[in-house]
């Protein structure tokens, strides 16, 4: 298997483990940008770092994060989202000996469009 499919593997698992925790999120768990006119609540999902791990023989491995935003009408059901989103994949499995670590994160309110949010911060860790 090579890198570039291990690589959507955990990307894919990652929103198979938010749909199957969170049955409110499912369908509505958007890469990247999100459109103004999504309904809430939406989750969105990046990976804002992904460093090389390098040894004198090469690169030895990855050292990736990723981040879950989570957003709803009301600051209340933003905060059950957070939480369900770190009960989901704190820990989790993602296969190919690898499994998820939750970092931190911060809340937001976006004005503009009544907005509240929750940005969750989470490291891919080898199984030891």
């Amino acid at each position: 298997m090579s890198q570039e499919n291990d690589y959507q593997d955990f990307k894919i698992t990652i929103i198979r483990l938010l749909e199957d925790g969170i049955p409110e999120l499912r369908g509505k768990i958007q890469a990247g940008a999100v459109d103004s006119n999504t309904a809430v609540p939406f989750a969105a999902f990046t990976v804002p770092n992904e460093e090389p791990v390098r040894t004198k023989d090469g690169i030895a491995g990855y050292n990736v994060s990723f981040e879950v935003s989570v957003y709803a009408g009301k600051f209340s059901e933003a905060e059950q989202l957070r939480h369900k989103v770190i009960h989901a994949l704190e820990g989790a499995d993602l296969g190919l000996g690898q499994r998820s670590l939750y970092k931190g994160g911060n809340t937001d309110y976006f004005p503009d469009y009544d907005l509240h949010g929750a940005i969750l911060t989470f490291k891919i860790l080898l199984m030891d």
